[in-house]
């Protein structure tokens, strides 16, 4: 698989793009005890330790440029 969106399962992880080692690397999830379910929604480069973040969609939303509408006098 290529590209961008190439993702492969590799054992206990998966395939994906580090930005960091600016390769594909195997990634996978690391211990979470601050997330109430028990495994983390992020994923770690199994190379050298970069982190993807999984934000949950309500947090990303939030952050969408507000925009103001103005009405004519």
């Amino acid at each position: 698989m290529r590209g961008a969106g190439a993702r492969r399962w590799h054992g206990g992880g998966m395939e994906l793009h580090c930005d960091t080692c600016a390769r594909l690397r195997v990634f996978e999830k690391p211990a979470c005890t601050d997330h109430p379910r028990s495994s983390c929604p992020d994923w770690a480069c199994t190379a050298c330790g970069a982190a993807i973040v999984v934000a949950p969609v309500i947090l990303l939303m939030d952050r969408r440029p507000r925009v103001l509408l103005r009405r004519a006098a």
